[in-house]
């Protein structure tokens, strides 16, 4: 009879190895819920609550997702078995998340007035007709010059609400 020997097992290494990894799962996992936000447009908790619409004609089709820097702003900070601690490093993050406001400086005016004229200078003119053409892209280029040149000319110094859209925080 040829005898067979398997080495039994450390079962206590094996958990402790198992709890590290569900450790980080629960972290990559936190990370996945909390993009979802943007793709949901609002916030999760012990219900869903759906972000206000922005009133910006610069807006896409979808609340705070024009680049997707804040949505892939999300690091692991601090994994260990009893706390998982997930941030968002993007400089904005946080008046986004919490809302509150911001004061006009002399970079905003100048930022402004440079989208401005882009989109002015985006608009097309009928040359018989010696005015602007009426088209749909006209249209849509001169409301957001316009709304560009209401940014410029706000005075430094004036205050700007940005409103809360929540997208991470503790959850149930």
């Amino acid at each position: 009879m040829a005898n067979n020997q398997f080495p039994i097992p450390d079962f206590l290494q094996v958990a402790k190895d198992l709890r590290k990894l569900a450790s980080r799962y629960a972290a990559s996992e936190s990370i996945k819920f909390f993009q979802d936000s943007f793709v949901k447009e609002g916030f999760t908790d012990t219900s869903f609550t759906k972000w206000d619409k922005s009133g910006s004609p610069l807006a896409g089709k979808r609340a705070m997702y024009k680049t997707g820097k804040l949505m892939q702003s999300f690091r692991k900070r601090q994994v260990t078995m009893d706390r998982i601690v997930i941030e968002a490093d993007s400089e904005y993050a946080d008046i986004h998340n919490s809302g509150g406001t911001i004061t006009v400086t002399p970079q905003m005016q100048k930022f402004w007035w440079a989208q401005y004229y882009k989109f002015a200078g985006q608009v097309t003119f009928n040359v018989s007709k010696k005015k602007m053409a009426n088209t749909k892209k006209n249209r849509s280029n001169n409301t957001k010059a316009e709304f560009c040149k209401k940014m410029a000319l706000m005075k430094v110094g004036s205050k700007i609400t940005i409103p809360q859209r929540q997208f991470m925080g503790h959850s149930q």
